[in-house]
């Protein structure tokens, strides 16, 4: 089925209780952040978008750069766990990011006392990666006394959002601990797809208190009926998606769903596993776990601790429905990896332009202008509005090579040259097979007189392109003249100065 038009405006699902969790921005005011939280009574959620320091405009640069000023370019491939080092206490959170080789600056907003105290025990944080994108640090802070919803996460706003705030040395003594890999992390670090130490121990002791129970009983146990996933569930999936959650649904056959309740004795028939990190999902019928509705990787992360299933009746029919809070607003392209009917397609342009990494109301608005400027031959103007999309949907790699275009037609320092080569990068990044970006990056290249390299991505370009353009000919042996030219110049010789 379709998805609703529109995505940004973010509504709940009416069936979610009122009151009992929230979704807000943290960080600095009025400047785009990409931090997101998210709230339940016993639950206060964190996600940070960990994204490569020459990503944005001028001013998104200084905002996006939480992995900025590294001795030399780090991007999302070079990233770990040893370059955030988060601590926990009963009544503050300090979340830093490593500004060198040795230097660590606090994160604005996520630093000082909390509004109330945590459960420090309880306090993890992990990282999950996002393709070629981002990572995305996931913090979960466990609520010492729960029942009630925060105002806000720090105590004085004020103070945690002021700049440049150095690192306490106090978080060195942080401890660290071996992993599986022999690699040290950070003790309050919990490896995504895992569950965290004092989840562990509970489980641990719930199989222990279901061996004594099962020692005391006497007598044979009655063998009750197994029920079967696909004598109950339809699986003719329905999805509605928005900027703060997803939602799955499913038919369920009305005479089994009341036959299964008489059986057992309880609505609670469905079993939904979501490890630390939030990345993949085993949604899954109790006593028939081998044949799962869903399981599998999820196309975004979600918050384990406000995901839950619900059933209703619709049209006379019973429903399950199945609502995840997202922890970051981009659509996904498909809702668990290997299941077609929950991938989106590209049926009109809107879809299409979801696809493509913009989503955002005011994005594609900018977008849009920056297009009307670039025909007008407006350049600088096309820059500046395209550095405004990007500073809210990031991954929309059709205006990085927009962006790389309109800035060529000015910029021609060397130093320029290489910022807009990051452009096209970036845009291949995030969609490998994007022939345009090759072919602008093919263009820097040769500007910048990497000419073997510049025919290289002409050529794979040419590959990707269907449409058979004579253009890339005309480029390749544009390129190919400006080599022979270069190498035929006449170089500068101490010699030259001798009379």
């Amino acid at each position: 089925p379709p998805l609703p038009r529109p995505l940004s405006q973010g509504r709940r699902r009416g069936w979610a209780p009122a009151g009992m969790e929230t979704h807000h921005i943290l960080g600095p005011p009025r400047e785009v952040s990409h931090i997101y939280g998210y709230q339940t009574q016993d639950s206060y959620c964190i996600a940070i978008q960990l994204r490569p320091p020459y990503e944005g405009g001028t001013g998104c640069r200084q905002i996006h750069k939480i992995t900025s000023e590294w001795d030399s370019r780090k991007g999302v491939e070079d990233l770990t766990p040893n370059d955030m080092m988060i601590k926990f206490t009963e009544r503050s959170i300090e979340v830093c990011k490593r500004g060198g080789s040795s230097s660590w600056h606090m994160i604005r907003g996520l630093h000082g006392p909390t509004y109330q105290q945590l459960n420090r025990e309880k306090c993890y944080w992990t990282m999950t990666k996002h393709g070629g994108r981002y990572w995305l640090i996931s913090i979960e802070l466990v609520k010492k006394t729960p029942g009630k919803l925060w105002s806000r996460l720090m105590r004085d706003e004020r103070e945690a959002n002021r700049p440049n705030m150095k690192w306490d040395k106090d978080m060195q003594r942080t401890p660290m601990i071996m992993d599986k890999d022999g690699k040290f992390v950070p003790s309050t670090y919990c490896q995504p797809h895992q569950k965290p130490k004092y989840e562990t121990q509970e489980d641990d002791l719930d199989e222990v208190f279901i061996e004594e129970l099962e020692m005391l009983e006497d007598g044979p146990e009655e063998e009750k009926k197994k029920w079967l996933m696909k004598d109950l569930v339809d699986l003719m999936f329905g999805m509605e998606e928005s900027t703060l959650s997803m939602l799955v649904s499913m038919p369920l056959n009305a005479e089994r769903w009341r036959e299964i309740q008489r059986d057992l004795g309880t609505t609670d028939v469905f079993g939904l596993d979501i490890p630390f990190g939030g990345n993949h999902i085993k949604f899954y019928l109790k006593g028939d776990e081998d044949s799962p509705m869903l399981a599998g990787k999820l196309g975004g992360c979600v918050w384990r601790k406000g995901c839950r299933w619900h059933v209703e009746m619709k049209e006379g029919r019973p429903m399950l429905e199945l609502y995840m809070p997202k922890q970051t607003p981009e659509p996904w392209s498909y809702v668990v990896e290997g299941y077609h009917s929950l991938s989106r397609t590209a049926y009109d342009p809107y879809q299409q332009m979801i696809l493509d990494g913009l989503w955002d109301d005011e994005a594609i608005e900018e977008k849009a202008k920056g297009d009307e400027y670039f025909r007008n031959s407006e350049y600088r103007s096309a820059v500046a509005c395209y550095s405004r999309t990007l500073d809210r949907n990031p991954d929309s790699y059709i205006t990085l090579t927009n962006r790389a275009a309109a800035r060529l037609a000015f910029e021609g320092e060397k130093f320029k040259l290489e910022e807009i080569l990051e452009d096209a990068q970036r845009a291949l990044e995030i969609n490998p097979e994007w022939y345009k970006a090759k072919f602008r990056a093919g263009v820097i290249l040769c500007k910048l007189h990497r000419y073997d390299e510049a025919v290289w991505a002409l050529e794979e370009g040419q590959r990707m392109d269907r449409s058979n353009h004579t253009g890339w000919e005309e480029e390749i042996a544009r390129v190919k003249e400006d080599r022979i030219k270069w190498h035929n110049r006449k170089k500068l010789s101490y010699l030259n100065d001798v009379e």
